[in-house]
């Protein structure tokens, strides 16, 4: 299916999977593409990376957006980083937004049924500060500007983009694995996970001290 430098970047994509960009699945991206309540962020994002993923093996079509943000001001050196780039995902059965999955902090996984919805088809989300994570929300929103992801993908991960690959170019693995770190970063996210659920005044990954 690929030939050249972007091969290996969709070396994870499975054979039954049909990637498309942008130009030629433009209408349905824009009729599931979010609208996001930036009015907390510093930092806005610059673009929302879009490609939609079907296959006869998914229960569901999948549009996926990942917003990029050109830096990460967390609460510490330790959470901020260039740049960041954060996903939502809109699972679509026969026309309609049957869930979406998201992440509300450090890459972790949310499975939302029945989203908040604008004009029936556009999630409804709050992105959270300092991270840019997301959440539903009834409040609000904006669109922003929409760019191809498969174009942008290849050179993201040539730029050391740490993300789990198969659950890029594979959407219902990011819902099974529960977020989108590598394998190899696995006890980091067990890690985070228990950090974040310690009672610590301004602890960095509780979501609580800092809304």
């Amino acid at each position: 299916m690929y030939s050249g430098p972007a091969a290996a970047e969709f070396s994870e994509q499975p054979d039954d999977v049909t990637i498309t960009g942008l130009p030629d699945a433009r209408t349905d991206i824009e009729t599931y593409q979010p609208l996001l309540d930036l009015s907390n962020v510093r930092v806005r994002p610059s673009d929302l990376y879009a490609w939609q993923v079907t296959s006869p093996e998914y229960d569901y079509d999948w549009n996926c957006y990942w917003a990029f943000y050109t830096a990460q001001q967390g609460v510490s050196s330790e959470d901020s980083h260039l740049p960041d780039r954060e996903p939502v995902y809109v699972a679509v059965d026969n026309g309609e937004v049957d869930h979406i999955v998201i992440s509300d902090w450090h890459y972790s996984a949310q499975v939302v049924e029945d989203p908040p919805l604008y004009e029936s088809t556009h999630p409804k989300l709050e992105v959270i500060k300092p991270w840019h994570g997301t959440r539903t929300t009834t409040s609000d929103g904006e669109f922003v500007s929409l760019a191809d992801m498969k174009d942008e993908y290849p050179s993201w991960l040539v730029n050391g983009w740490n993300v789990h690959r198969r659950s890029v170019v594979d959407p219902p693995t990011a819902e099974e694995r529960g977020n989108w770190w590598r394998e190899d970063d696995q006890i980091n996210h067990r890690l985070a996970v228990l950090w974040h659920d310690l009672s610590i005044p301004g602890n960095p990954f509780r979501l609580d001290d800092w809304a």
